[in-house]
């Protein structure tokens, strides 16, 4: 859940700017971005507040959902849809109709190979603790929304409630995610849908597994599930991995606990597999004093020797906040292994009481060293707080959304193209 949903009023300024991309490293070349709206959120009828990453399809449309707006104000799912002359078209394909029933506040989305798509909402549903919901195309154009689970349906929760991620798909159609102090795994059958309790938090002594899982959770080749939680024992969170073990059975293993100083504290955007490698951010904490616990990381987990998994700080965000602090989102590779992310605060000074936030890129070096750059600042008419991972298509376009700001107040769909691929 958002650190806040705050509606924002600014002037509508300039939909495009051009950002070059300098990084500290004189060798490496100057690339261009350009930055564009795809779509001002908070017209009568429309969704109001984008939250989680957006998908894509195979044609290059985008899917997402708003926590909030429509014609019932408990949020919708959208599509984008590319036209020419890098005009985008809105649909809103779902309005959550109340609390009671199919849910509301929806908070994140996948999409498997033949278009369906699945999600989450916080809130609603029959025990008012939040649904996993499908939506699919019928042969009509018209999207049908179904409940495959409500939670809080079994005995004290167990099941969990108030998820506030959007679910993992995995091979078969299973469906993985967290909610409240659980990790689950939800597969279909003939019979519908069940959902099996993989791991409930908090299970050893002083919380040393972790507790509040937040963000996705990311899937592997063989399998295993990662993800954190935003607190642990130091009150710091962690880093953890959910293994299959024979029988059906999961085992939980901590990768890194967050001690809350150097090494960052508070990971709420997910984590990323890349090439043997888990990645991620913190939203506070690093060596850079600022805010009073610091602006947060980004951070790099590769395993060691036997058991032991070494942590990397990639960025150390509060040395300068015109370069974005409080990093929100999960981080996403491009194909070249470039790094992008988001901060939800800081960039041009000038708007916001210290910035709107910025979109950012980092490009690896070798011995461990990434070059750094602001892409994009965000100056409120273009967006405000920019607290999801953005989504990368095969020519490098990265798309993403803000919580606030834009022609509404509401939030932005937003695309950053490298200028020579720019539509």
């Amino acid at each position: 859940m958002s650190r806040c949903r705050l509606s924002w009023s600014f002037a509508y300024a300039a939909m495009l700017a051009v950002i070059a991309w300098s990084f500290v490293s004189p060798a490496l070349a100057q690339e261009k971005y350009q930055f564009q709206i795809v779509h001002s959120f908070g017209a009568t009828g429309d969704g109001a507040g984008p939250e989680g990453p957006m998908v894509m399809d195979s044609k290059g449309n985008l899917y997402g959902v708003t926590y909030t707006g429509g014609a019932s104000m408990n949020g919708t799912v959208f599509e984008l849809t590319p036209g020419a002359s890098g005009q985008w078209t809105e649909t809103v394909l779902y309005t959550f109709p109340g609390y009671k029933g199919d849910g509301a506040d929806p908070v994140g989305i996948v999409m498997d190979v033949a278009g369906n798509v699945f999600g989450t909402t916080t809130w609603g549903g029959a025990n008012d603790y939040g649904t996993l919901f499908e939506l699919t195309l019928g042969a009509n154009g018209q999207w049908t929304e179904s409940v495959l689970w409500n939670f809080c349906s079994q005995p004290d929760c167990s099941d969990g409630r108030v998820p506030l991620a959007g679910p993992t798909l995995g091979t078969g159609g299973v469906l993985y995610g967290t909610a409240g102090y659980t990790a689950f795994e939800l597969t279909p059958g003939s019979g519908g849908w069940t959902l099996t309790t993989l791991y409930t938090f908090c299970s050893q002594p002083n919380c040393s597994d972790g507790y509040a899982p937040f963000g996705s959770l990311a899937l592997d080749a063989k399998g295993n599930l990662y993800g954190e939680t935003e607190l642990g024992v130091y009150n710091g969170g962690t880093a953890f991995t959910l293994r299959p073990q024979p029988g059906g059975q999961w085992k939980e293993f901590v990768l890194h606990t967050f001690e809350g100083g150097k090494d960052g504290t508070d990971p709420k955007g997910g984590v990323t597999v890349h090439q043997g490698g888990l990645y991620g951010t913190t939203e506070a904490g690093g060596a850079v004093g600022c805010l009073g616990s610091g602006c947060g990381t980004v951070y790099e987990l590769t395993r060691g020797t036997g058991n032991s998994v070494n942590e990397q700080i990639l960025r150390d965000f509060g040395a300068n906040e015109e370069q974005g602090i409080t990093p929100l989102g999960s981080v996403a590779f491009d194909v070249r292994g470039d790094l992008f992310g988001v901060t939800a605060d800081g960039g041009n000074p000038t708007y916001c009481g210290g910035g709107c936030g910025v979109v950012y890129g980092m490009k690896p070096q070798g011995n461990g060293q990434w070059a750094f750059a602001v892409l994009h600042s965000f100056i409120g008419s273009d967006g405000v707080e920019p607290d999801y991972g953005l989504t990368i298509d095969a020519k490098g376009n990265l798309y993403g959304t803000t919580l606030g700001g834009g022609q509404y107040g509401y939030g932005v769909a937003y695309e950053l193209s490298p200028v020579e691929q720019a539509r």
